[in-house]
């Protein structure tokens, strides 16, 4: 007996499936229609379109079911709209499309100790050894709920979720047993030896496997890419570098990731530091850049040529200076560096932007920065913000260009009819202050009310 989660599998499907599996998905949204029948209206004070990058004052918004089915002018709805839904009243606030994080690791904390340099490499290590997949997976729904309250209603999750348990994070979500942003998975992100986990000695490198899909050599480097698929994921998560590690996959090894993935209709995203990893990634043929942080400008060029996105990871002013509080307390000369630091950040983001490439919102957030989750993600964009983005584009960054990221835009990543209901609102104010981000006081997702 064939089973299914739910209608919004449908996100998860490629094109290579069997065109009757394809039927069935669609059979199911249909059925989910149906008993997702609710009608709503929501009147709104402001409403950003990320099409345009504009603002529009006093838009209602009719919700039937999981989809948008109508946008228009308050003032022009009828008497049979304004009696026959629901009426939300968020004509205090101003409505966005539900924000999605296209670098997430809900399933792994870093708690940052002081005189630790190798913070990452520990903690990895004590979730693989001490916590396990269960603890991570128990983990990773408190902050599933946590994301998908604070307005983000879409991840693309990569890695450090120890053997696949970010898809079982995923079907719990889809299931109904947690709440939580709809999810996009990697499954373990496929790298050269040793992962990011330098110093385990040879006799314990089944630790460094435990996390990740060590490629050795081509051959394996396609086959790694079917395994993953065979497993349920989603999105292929590779390391052009293994940072802090010292090792790489090769460029063949990559181009053959990219191209059985793009085979089957998937998108590969690379972590890349260093412009020399960037660089191989994007003649690779990769979808997206992650982190990016010594990105040259000839390969920020190459890029825009390319059309590869860049997902910039980077944190705002609080979030460093926390980072060096809490690592380095009281060392004033960390704390500089940290500054140093965020204004090289600053500095490729400024010149990215300048030569055309997209830039796709992603937080890469596991630090414990003991804030509310979703706040450190979220903060990201304020980070944009600090380095000279506009609000406008900051906002995109989050919606329809991360939408197109995900392969989602044909139903997610813009307020607007036939669009799948992911509606947030915060205050009217975000045009002219990102930090209203923060703050969100009302979440939809798939048509039904989170946060209201």
């Amino acid at each position: 007996m064939l089973s299914f989660p739910s209608a919004h599998v449908i996100f998860c499907t490629v094109k290579s499936k069997p065109a009757f599996l394809a039927i069935c998905l669609q059979l199911i949204v249909i059925i989910s229609m149906a008993q997702n029948d609710s009608l709503y209206l929501i009147k709104a004070g402001k409403i950003f379109n990320s099409e345009t990058g504009a603002f529009a004052q006093n838009v209602a918004v009719l919700v039937k079911g999981t989809f948008i089915v109508k946008v228009k002018s308050i003032s022009q709805l009828t008497e049979k709209e304004l009696s026959e839904n629901s009426i939300i009243d968020l004509s205090d606030y101003c409505i966005l499309p539900g924000l999605m994080d296209a670098h997430t690791h809900l399933l792994f904390k870093e708690t940052l100790m002081p005189g630790n340099r190798q913070g990452t490499s520990i903690n990895l290590a004590n979730s693989l050894i001490f916590s396990g997949d269960a603890y991570r997976a128990i983990y990773g729904a408190a902050r599933a709920k946590g994301y998908l309250e604070g307005g983000i209603t879409s991840v693309q999750d990569l890695g450090n979720s120890g053997q696949f348990a970010d898809i079982a994070l995923q079907k719990a979500i889809w299931d109904g047993l947690v709440n939580g942003p709809r999810m996009k998975c990697s499954g373990p992100g496929l790298s050269a030896a040793g992962g990011q986990i330098p110093g385990v000695l040879h006799k314990y490198q089944g630790i460094v496997e435990d996390e990740y899909r060590i490629v050795k050599g081509i051959d394996d480097a396609i086959h790694a890419v079917r395994e993953n698929i065979a497993q349920g994921a989603t999105v292929i998560k590779i390391f052009s570098d293994n940072s802090p590690n010292n090792t790489m996959l090769s460029v063949g090894e990559m181009s053959a990731i990219v191209e059985e993935a793009h085979s089957h209709h998937y998108r590969v995203t690379a972590h890349a530091v260093g412009n020399r990893s960037v660089y191989n990634a994007v003649m690779a043929g990769v979808d997206g850049i992650d982190h990016g942080y010594e990105i040259a400008d000839s390969t920020l060029i190459l890029m825009k040529k390319k059309g590869t996105v860049l997902v910039p990871t980077d944190g705002d002013s609080l979030t460093l200076e926390k980072f060096a509080a809490l690592s380095d307390p009281g060392n004033t000369e960390t704390r500089k560096s940290f500054m140093d630091y965020k204004d090289a950040l600053h500095d490729r983001l400024r010149r990215a932007n300048k030569i055309g490439v997209t830039i796709v919102f992603g937080s890469d957030d596991y630090i414990d920065f003991h804030l509310p989750f979703a706040e450190s993600s979220k903060r990201g964009l304020i980070g944009y913000y600090e380095a000279g983005m506009t609000i406008p584009a900051i906002l995109q960054a989050a919606t329809i260009n991360a939408a197109k990221h995900f392969g989602w835009s044909n139903r997610l990543g813009i307020i607007k009819e036939g669009m799948v209901a992911d509606i947030i609102a915060v205050n009217k104010n975000i045009s002219e202050n990102i930090e209203s981000i923060l703050k969100v006081n009302f979440v939809m997702r798939n048509g039904k009310v989170y946060v209201k």
